[in-house]
């Protein structure tokens, strides 16, 4: 919210004749947070941007961190492609007077009712390699949008949404986001980055990569891949799919296309699906999930508030989502996760298999589907800001590369899903976590900003039918 602006500016400053290497972050994992002891070891000990995963409350909702340096002071902050703000929670920090308050504040309010809140900051950053010496952020100490060890959150998307850009827009300060003041700094740096979660051989996740202006080496081929028009008009990674496969049957349509009017007839079974790398889960429309989920024999409710049911263990899925032809499998450790209810100190405790998808009509958010790390882990996938930024000189674009042989994959879970659930139920036990139906599970997947805009207007539809012009020409060229 605007509350005041100063004439004086604290202005970006761009270096002339420098530039920074391509960032590549090989990650660590970090388990269920409390001792030491329960950190994994490093994939690689080089690694500038501590990108790492961290397990909230032992519930199996995952986040992925990085570090940040602002102001001097090291932060550990969720990676969010869902959202475009950078915030701090700085109730143990002193910022310095290097620091500038803007004397603008502003709220960020999350599906779970957790907020970030305060005035926001111009400082110096520094991210991996790349230093900024103006970054703004929202100093939001005491946010109850943290979780233990982390301490934030760095937006990834377009400035489109960002509370930041919308307040200091009509001011003499720079709101611009963390990306685009690193594509502007450093000009020979592609502007685009990538995310890849990895698995361990146990299939429980083990970090990944995550790069700015570069791809990993063994996964260069997703630069061969389709390009996924992103839905400009929308102003998020949110991209058009053409359903999903459930044991070998397509399911399509039933999504917010169908019901619009002016949405050309090839569209209307396409669906809009938001790539969200800070969703643990997934959602998926009432029509997609009762395919995946509704014909499993002994599914039972256990949290109707929050769309979480139990299954059996042993629960074994096939599934992928399409885009463009290209079918994604999902590995069938992803589409369950686990949790534990009760405790272990007086033996109450027990390990449950809920739905890694929640059922869910996000059509008020201006789209169908959330894919979450859910699916996420299943691909190598590139996000290139296009036009978005002054570097660019196409629209903005997805490509996909999967990761997850089907077939190796449903062979393997039998022997990998009974290793996690052993592995688990060790790490549960020996620091005596407890999950329960707070509905913590459920609120990783619902830490979504309210300015993701519906699909209710001409221009919205105008949006969609020209995203869908770029994807033929893409498809149609030479």
């Amino acid at each position: 919210m605007l509350t005041r602006s100063f004439a004086c500016a604290i202005p970006l400053i761009l270096t002339e004749a420098v530039s920074a290497a391509p960032l590549h972050l090989p990650s660590r994992r970090e388990n269920f947070d409390p001792p030491a002891s329960t950190r994994l070891e490093f994939v690689n000990a080089a690694n500038p941007f501590n990108f790492d995963v961290v397990d909230l409350d032992g519930d199996g909702a995952i986040i992925y961190v990085a570090n940040i340096t602002v102001d001097g002071i090291s932060y550990e902050v969720q990676l969010d492609t869902g959202s475009s703000d950078l915030w701090l929670n700085t109730q143990n920090t002193t910022l310095s007077s290097a620091a500038s308050d803007t004397g603008i504040s502003t709220t960020i309010v999350y599906g779970d009712t957790t907020v970030a809140t305060g005035d926001i900051y111009v400082a110096a950053a520094q991210f991996g390699n790349f230093s900024i010496p103006s970054q703004a952020f929202i100093n939001a100490p005491g946010s109850n949008a943290t979780s233990d060890n982390d301490l934030g959150l760095i937006g990834l998307s377009t400035r489109n949404i960002s509370e930041i850009y919308s307040s200091l827009e009509n001011t003499s300060y720079d709101g611009n986001p963390l990306l685009y003041n690193i594509f502007s700094t450093y000009p020979n740096v592609s502007n685009y980055m990538t995310f890849l979660l990895a698995r361990s051989n146990l299939g429980i996740t083990e970090g990944g990569v995550f790069t700015i202006g570069e791809v990993d080496s063994g996964w260069s081929a997703v630069q061969n891949q389709t390009k996924i028009p992103v839905v400009a008009g929308l102003q998020q990674w949110i991209g058009l799919t053409d359903g999903i496969v459930v044991n070998g049957k397509n399911y399509s349509g039933h999504g917010l296309l169908s019901e619009v009017e002016g949405v050309p007839k090839d569209l209307r079974k396409k669906t809009l699906s938001l790539l969200d790398s800070g969703t643990s889960l997934g959602t998926l429309p009432p029509h997609y999930w009762d395919a995946v989920y509704g014909n499993i024999e002994g599914i039972e409710v256990y949290d109707e508030e929050n769309g979480i049911f139990s299954v059996p263990c042993d629960t074994k899925l096939n599934v992928s989502i399409v885009f463009n032809g290209t079918e994604y499998p999902i590995n069938p450790l992803d589409l369950t996760q686990l949790m534990t209810t009760g405790n272990f100190s007086n033996g109450t405790n027990e390990t449950l298999c809920v739905n890694a998808f929640v059922p869910a009509d996000m059509s008020d958010q201006g789209f169908d589907i959330i894919l979450g790390d859910t699916f996420m882990r299943n691909v190598y996938a590139l996000f290139n800001f296009g036009n978005w930024t002054a570097s660019g000189d196409e629209p903005p674009f997805i490509q996909l590369l999967s990761t997850t042989n089907q077939s190796e994959a449903w062979a393997q879970f039998d022997d990998l899903n009974a290793a996690r659930i052993q592995q688990w139920n060790q790490l549960m036990g020996q620091y005596n976590l407890t999950s329960s139906s707070s509905g913590k599970s459920s609120s990783a997947w619902a830490r979504k900003t309210s300015r993701m805009t519906p699909i209710q207007t001409s221009q919205d539809v105008s949006a969609v039918e020209e995203a869908v012009k770029t994807y033929n020409h893409w498809v149609n060229s030479p």
